[in-house]
């Protein structure tokens, strides 16, 4: 680490850290894209005008579970408000699977629970390439 990073780390490394968060999920429909999950970390700090380039200004989370301890210190650093894009439901439920473990070893029963909400949204919300309509052949 160079001088200038190194005071920085210890700067931020000082700050007190946030004792709970929340991850908000928003769906956004196809429109000139495909459709796409929104993951929020620490959705209480997201305004609406930051989800407006996103075109999620107006809209609400269909999902929300408590940030665990982990991801809590991850983001610690992070100066920037952070999300995650998904536009397949099995890259997010690999991803949500840990974050769900996470959480049921440190209150045992939410991380299944939350997983459990998820995955009841699978057949409502359709992410993937069978959601864009196919190209037809030029002659």
């Amino acid at each position: 680490m160079t001088a200038s990073e190194k005071a920085e780390y210890d700067r931020m490394n000082a700050l007190p850290r946030k004792t709970s968060g929340r991850v908000d999920y928003y769906y956004k429909p196809q429109t000139k894209y495909p459709p796409r999950i929104y993951v929020f970390m620490h959705a209480e700090l997201w305004r609406d005008r930051n989800r407006r380039p996103m075109g999620l200004h107006t809209a609400f989370p269909f999902l929300s579970r408590p940030m665990n301890r982990e991801e809590i210190e991850y983001h610690h650093f992070n100066r920037r408000l952070c999300y995650h894009q998904y536009d397949d439901w099995d890259k997010l439920l690999y991803a949500e699977q840990r974050e769900a473990d996470e959480l049921d070893k440190e209150n045992p029963g939410t991380g299944a629970t939350f997983l459990n909400k998820l995955l009841s949204f699978r057949q409502q919300y359709s992410l993937g390439l069978a959601t864009l309509p196919r190209p037809t052949p030029k002659p």
